[in-house]
């Protein structure tokens, strides 16, 4: 079973991305970050129904999840949705899923970092507790939406041996470490993104370099046109659940092939 793990989609330009990886590209499953998938700040009913129609299986989210107020009112009805566990258990949606794939458990978790976002409960224990729960045959993966590598990188050597994937989200930026960390635990500290390739992390990048050279508050603006990165991973599982390979991807579309 070939399954695709998707770096952070940062507005139409990255949505355009993975439409046209999808397209030219064959998996089993397909799982996405898309907390910034909707013109780069949380995510509508149309943009997640979209994504349902391009293929994806399961939806990953993170400190976004909720800029669109849509989402705290159909987040319950998203069934392929994952919000943050490890946010208050009042909140719509679930933190993780079970999708059965060929007659495999695939577990999705979504979990948020603490270090510099400082808004979530314990990741750690929410996994413990998230684990305890879950049948022994269920092949786990962890999408770890955190500022921080060091956390990242902390969450992979706590968890190795228990989950069977773990990557990280949220800087934007695609880190070169997808390697096995135990007999059956692979792990990368960030998938990257979806989303223009000539832009501050998906954005346009006049008002932030303004922003940094200064020092005023500005508003940013997700960058529409233009070549798209499109960041993320891909590995093959087999009926064992052990994972046979893995490859990194991080390609450039140009825009004309994106129309």
């Amino acid at each position: 079973m070939k399954i695709l793990f998707i770096g952070d989609i940062v507005g139409r330009l990255g949505r355009k991305a993975c439409r046209y990886h999808l397209s030219h590209n064959k998996y089993d499953f397909v799982i996405g970050n898309v907390e910034n998938s909707a013109a780069g700040f949380g995510i509508t009913d149309k943009v997640y129904h979209e994504l349902k129609d391009m293929g994806f299986n399961a939806m990953t989210a993170g400190n976004h999840t909720w800029d669109k107020k849509e989402a705290l009112s159909l987040a319950d009805s998203w069934d392929a949705f994952i919000r943050p566990a490890n946010l208050s258990s009042s909140l719509a949606g679930k933190g993780y899923r079970i999708f059965n794939v060929n007659n495999k458990n695939i577990c999705i978790i979504n979990l948020l970092g603490r270090v510099f976002l400082n808004m979530s409960n314990c990741p750690f224990e929410m996994f413990d507790k998230i684990y305890n729960e879950l049948p022994k045959d269920t092949f786990i993966l962890v999408d770890f939406h955190g500022e921080a590598t060091s956390e990242k990188i902390a969450f992979g050597h706590y968890a190795k041996g228990r989950a069977n994937v773990i990557c990280g989200t949220h800087t934007h930026v695609q880190t070169n470490d997808l390697k096995m960390i135990d007999k059956n635990t692979l792990y990368l500290t960030d998938a990257g993104m979806c989303g223009a390739e000539s832009s501050v992390i998906g954005v346009e990048t006049a008002p932030v370099v303004e922003m940094f050279t200064k020092q005023v508050p500005v508003r940013f603006t997700v960058e529409t046109k233009g070549a798209a990165m499109f960041n993320g991973f891909s590995f093959t599982i087999n009926d064992d659940n052990i994972i046979t390979d893995y490859t990194l991807i991080n390609e450039v579309y140009p825009e004309m092939e994106l129309n």
